[in-house]
């Protein structure tokens, strides 16, 4: 037997005499047939919940990195932690949401379960579970930015002292740059960035008939571009940095302008892809929406719509 398993043995016998003499002070029989062999499963449970004490990051990760070029966010939702409040030894648990902007790399996503299953199964303060994950997958992915949000139970609050059933405690901690987040509990917390515009009265082509062949009908488009990263005019004034309204204007009026489009629908498809395929040029993570209007002559309605978009 090494120093190890023997100190180990000698932990958990003096363990389980410490839990059978706190069962004679509350009153209990430690011999009784349901308690008889409770310190000794007591003592091997709390050396299963605290195994991350004898866990790295490094050897978790084990080379799990791998080269990809989208650098668009990475969200990881609802991976549902257990852990030990270090200040009761009662058990927090809930659910932890990850984004993460990749840098060249992503990480294995068993690896990012295991990694808050380390930190999870030691003596912890949310607050610092919450740090050390995001700290720590930095450190693994050297990602451009982290953010790591939790929301726990704790039985310390709902089982003894206030008694507050049903109370949740979220935490978040953003590493690196800011990133996007999908929380609805936490849209307010770092800054997102907007951007819409209205163009003017596009003629086109539309319609199935003959008689549409001959004509043209006045569309407009507006526009709609949530940022999940914020843009670099943000954080920039050059002039460089930003996105020009009449640039996009004038690629939708490229793509629409000359073509015959039988349905608005597809018109609106044609417009949405162009400015997808030159936001993706640019690199810029986003969400886009566009509406189309169009004037009507039917006598009983003046205009129509057509929306298209990713939210």
């Amino acid at each position: 037997m090494d120093n190890n398993t023997s100190h180990t043995a000698e932990l958990h016998n003096s363990g389980e005499l410490f839990f059978r003499e706190l069962f004679v002070k509350c009153g209990e029989d430690p011999n009784r047939q349901g308690l008889l062999k409770t310190p000794h499963r007591v003592m091997q449970s709390f050396f299963e919940l605290t195994q991350g004490y004898r866990q790295s990051a490094q050897e978790i990760l084990n080379d799990a990195l791998f080269d990809c070029d989208n650098d668009a966010p990475v969200y990881i939702q609802k991976i549902p932690f257990y852990s030990l409040c270090e200040h009761h030894l009662l058990p927090f648990f809930g659910h932890c949401d990850i984004t993460y902007l990749p840098n060249k790399k992503v990480i294995g996503l068993s690896k990012i379960y295991r990694i808050i299953d380390m930190f999870s199964k030691r003596l912890q303060i949310q607050e610092r579970l919450t740090y050390q994950v995001a700290n720590t997958l930095l450190e693994l992915t050297q990602a451009q930015g982290i953010r790591v949000e939790m929301q726990a139970e704790h039985l310390c609050v709902s089982m003894r002292g206030t008694h507050k059933i049903n109370s949740t405690t979220f935490t978040s901690s953003c590493c690196g740059k800011p990133c996007p987040t999908r929380n609805p509990a936490n849209t307010d917390s770092w800054p997102t960035a907007e951007l819409q515009f209205q163009t003017k009265e596009f003629p086109i082509s539309l319609g199935c008939f003959p008689k549409e062949f001959q004509e043209f009908t006045p569309v407009q488009i507006q526009v709609q571009v949530k940022f999940l990263t914020l843009p670099q005019a943000c954080t920039s004034d050059r002039i460089e940095d930003t996105i020009c309204y009449d640039h996009l204007s004038q690629l939708l009026y490229a793509c629409c302008f000359k073509k015959h489009f039988n349905l608005i629908e597809h018109c609106g498809y044609e417009a949405y892809s162009t400015l997808k395929k030159f936001f993706k040029l640019k690199s810029i993570s986003h969400l886009l929406r566009l509406k189309l209007t169009k004037k009507l002559t039917h006598e009983d309605l003046q205009q129509s719509a057509f929306q298209i978009g990713d939210f």
